[in-house]
């Protein structure tokens, strides 16, 4: 061989040798890269599904123990059957080869697992490569579970960040709603240059600016300049201290007035590091009103104390106080006085008092004062005090019990007086009033006992003039009869008035409500006054409305009387002319009301005489006493009677021209029929037959009901008392008793009884020149059936008996 030759391939050995070593060390170094590698490499052979090589990382991420074991494994063996996802692990696995070969490496999150079944996951990376026609791939594997574990706990922070952010913002509404309900106003300034930086609502309401207006203007645009030397101070305890206030001034409102304002505030700084002012501002407008009104009181109050006090000292009033707990009794220089004692003589106890009281009047006072205090009762008692010099007084006391919230009673407080004046002048008073009730009740009594006396005499000669009247008399003595008649009359109408008139003073007038009918009453009045009529020689008319009700509750005779006395007065001062009685329903103070209206074409009446006409014992003027007569009571009586049952009365009326008076009485509505008013008959009832015993004992009388009853037919027997009665009763049988009330031996009442006794339905009627309405009412509740009173009237005594034909 050539020398040149063996240097050629020498030199071609050198270079193999150095192309040698350079591809050693690019296989060295991609096997120690390969080797020392932190991610899990393994080498998988497609062919035999098998790893033919891995890194130590790879062994120590599986768990194997070594790589001999690890290369025995196949992928399916580090990989959980199913994967997070659903999929089975070899499906998925497969895919992502596929996709390697054909489209390239393939990053994707896997999960393995470790030769003891510990599942963690793996970022995982697959390159297809071919080595000398071998199809393999490069599986880099990176454990990923504290990077996974990171992001969990990164989520949980996200998601604890917006539940702080929605707790947050739940909890800044419902401050701003608390601040902006709050009734004082609250501000955010800043400490720097005053800005506003935050109001509420209130704030923005006491300062008259809305809240944009605020917040474009600074706290020194409301706050006067008077205020700049305090409000320095404030904020320098502000900058020492962290806060200021309380302090009072004035805010300026935008209107341009100043008001009141209490403020108060801390510093806080902001998340800038800005120092703010938080306050908080008041509007005490209202409170140094109701300070200035307090103050107003206590002036007025210190005043009427000051009063109270002069008062008490004129009125001699002391005042007392007692301390229930300590046992303090505090007693004024006018409670010393009103106890005859000096300051050094009371020992500011209880037993004070006890020993100062009468000892007759203590057990009462004392025990009163037990009740006021242990059941809250009212203590105002009145008791007698012995003074030192025996002197003893009257005192009036009046007291209440302080308690606690719990109602423990603490104190008592008082006021005392003498009424040993008042006492003696009540004393005087009540023994001047029960001697001007014996007086009245012997007037009374004096009075009924003469219209007793009169009537009966009365009865004489008003029946002798009835009877007659149907005697055959010539023009001259028939006048002269009617005139008689008429006198008696009047004369038993003075006696009635004289009667009702007692009562009235007396206020012995009782009212009573029973039914009633107002157009009986109407025809009983026409009735009564049909021969005045007729002397007069006018018309009378009865005008009842066609929406007037009958049937009414309330007292029939005095209601008669009214009317009576109304329509009589109106005929007896016509002389020509027309008298009209109307009657109607109205409604008066929101209730039915009966109102009667007496009209009549009379003499009429001044001004001034209207006025004096319900006056007693006055008529309109003296001709009219002179001319027509009267006592000038029946007007008094007629108004007390109206005024009793509740109505009113009313006059008008024109001299010379007539009257017209309105009467209305608030009477109440009933549906029971009214008993009819007693029937007058002119003519004798048919009593042949029946044995009628008359009880009589004047003798005149006697002769007179004998003479009166002689038309009737009727069997008469007449005894002299009430006892003959009796016996006369029991001795034959009688169909009616006439029964006199005031006779010897056996008044009527007795009698009646006795012969009620023998027999309950025989009918008696009284005779009694006691015609009184309360004296009429209790006979007729003792038994007796009906009434007649003296002197008799022959149509009344034949009305009456008219029941019993």
């Amino acid at each position: 061989m050539s020398n040149k030759n063996q240097r050629d391939l020498e030199k071609e050995n050198l270079h193999l040798r150095e192309q040698l070593a350079k591809v050693s060390f690019e296989r060295d170094k991609y096997k120690k890269l390969f080797e020392v590698s932190g991610d899990a490499l393994s080498i998988i052979d497609l062919s035999s599904g098998k790893f033919i090589q891995c890194n130590d990382s790879a062994i120590k991420m599986h768990g194997v123990e070594s790589k001999n074991n690890f290369l025995n494994l196949s992928p399916s063996d580090i990989s959980p059957p199913i994967q997070p996802c659903g999929k089975s692990s070899e499906e998925l696995a497969t895919r992502y080869v596929e996709k390697a070969h054909s489209d390239g490496p393939q990053l994707f999150q896997w999960t393995h697992s470790k030769i003891d079944g510990t599942e963690f996951p793996c970022l995982v990376s697959l390159s297809a490569v071919q080595i000398q026609e071998k199809n393999l791939i490069l599986a880099i594997g990176r454990d990923i579970s504290d990077l996974m574990e990171v992001k969990d706990q990164l989520e949980a922070a996200r998601t604890n960040i917006k539940h702080y952010k929605a707790a947050y913002q739940k909890e800044k509404i419902k401050f701003e709603s608390f601040v902006n309900l709050a009734p004082v106003g609250i501000a955010v300034n800043s400490l720097k240059d005053g800005a506003f930086h935050y109001v509420n609502n209130e704030f923005s309401h006491i300062t008259g600016y809305t809240v944009d207006e605020i917040n474009a203007i600074d706290y020194w645009q409301i706050t006067p300049d008077k205020y700049k030397e305090q409000e320095e101070k404030q904020l320098l305890s502000l900058v020492e201290t962290g806060r200021y206030g309380p302090y009072e001034k004035e805010y300026i409102n935008k209107s341009g007035v100043t008001f009141p304002v209490r403020l108060s505030g801390i510093k806080v700084m902001d998340e800038n590091g800005d120092d703010l002012i938080w306050s908080v501002v008041q509007d005490t407008s209202e409170q140094k009103n109701t300070e200035q009104q307090l103050l107003n009181a206590i002036e007025k109050a210190d005043l009427l104390a000051l009063r109270i006090q002069l008062a008490n000292t004129s009125a001699q009033i002391g005042v007392w106080e007692w301390d229930l707990i300590t046992g303090k009794l505090f007693w004024d220089e006018l409670m010393l006085t009103l106890y005859g004692l000096k300051k050094e003589q009371f020992k500011e106890s209880y037993d004070d008092w006890v020993k100062a009281v009468h000892p007759d009047d203590i057990e009462l006072a004392n025990a009163q004062l037990k009740d006021s205090i242990e059941k809250g009762a009212l203590y105002e008692p009145e008791f007698r005090v012995v003074h030192p010099d025996g002197k003893i007084r009257t005192l009036k006391a009046s007291a209440r019990v302080i308690r606690d919230k719990w109602g423990t009673p603490l104190k008592v407080i008082g006021v005392s007086y003498d009424v040993t004046d008042k006492i003696q002048a009540i004393e005087t008073s009540e023994n001047a009033r029960v001697a001007a009730e014996n007086a009245s009740k012997i007037k009374s009594d004096f009075l009924a006992n003469m219209s007793h006396e009169i009537r009966t005499p009365m009865n004489a000669i008003l029946g002798g003039l009835q009877l007659l009247d149907n005697a055959e008399l010539s023009t001259d003595l028939r006048k002269i009869l009617v005139n008689a008649t008429s006198s008696a009359k009047s004369l038993l109408t003075i006696i009635n008035d004289i009667l009702d008139y007692s009562k009235v003073e007396s206020n012995k007038i009782e009212i009573e409500k029973m039914p009633l009918s107002i157009v009986d009453i109407l025809n009983s009045v026409k009735y009564d006054l049909d021969a005045l009529i007729s002397n007069q020689q006018i018309d009378f008319k009865i005008d009842v409305s066609k929406n007037f009700h009958d049937n009414w509750l309330g007292d029939q005779v005095r209601v008669k009387q009214i009317i009576l006395n109304l329509a009589s007065n109106a005929v007896k001062f016509t002389n020509q002319g027309c008298v009209k009685i109307a009657v109607d329903c109205i409604e008066h103070k929101s209730q039915q009301t009966i109102l009667i209206k007496v009209e009549d074409s009379g003499i009429g009446m001044s001004e001034e005489a209207q006025g004096r006409i319900f006056e007693r014992f006055s008529q309109a003027d003296t001709s009219t006493t002179r001319e027509y007569g009267g006592t000038g009571l029946g007007m008094s009586i007629t108004i007390s009677l109206v005024k009793l049952m509740g109505g009113e009365i009313a006059v008008n009326s024109i001299k010379g021209r007539g009257t017209i008076i309105d009467v209305t009485l608030p009477l109440e509505k009933t549906h029971v029929a009214p008993k009819k008013v007693k029937a007058q008959s002119c003519t004798p009832p048919a009593l042949s037959g029946k044995r009628i015993l008359i009880a009589e004992d004047n003798k005149i009388n006697q002769m007179l009901i004998k003479t009166m009853l002689q038309e009737t037919e009727s069997s008469l027997v007449i005894v002299e008392n009430g006892m003959l009665a009796v016996d006369a009763f029991k001795n034959q049988p009688f169909d009616l008793v006439l029964m006199d009330i005031h006779m010897p031996v056996m008044d009527g009442v007795e009698a009646l009884k006795s012969i009620k006794t023998l027999n309950n339905s025989i009918p008696i009627i009284a005779l009694t020149a006691n015609v009184m309405v309360e004296d009429v009412r209790q006979y007729l509740k003792l038994g007796f059936d009906a009434h007649v009173p003296k002197p008799i009237e022959l149509s009344r005594l034949y009305g009456t008996l008219l029941e019993y034909e």
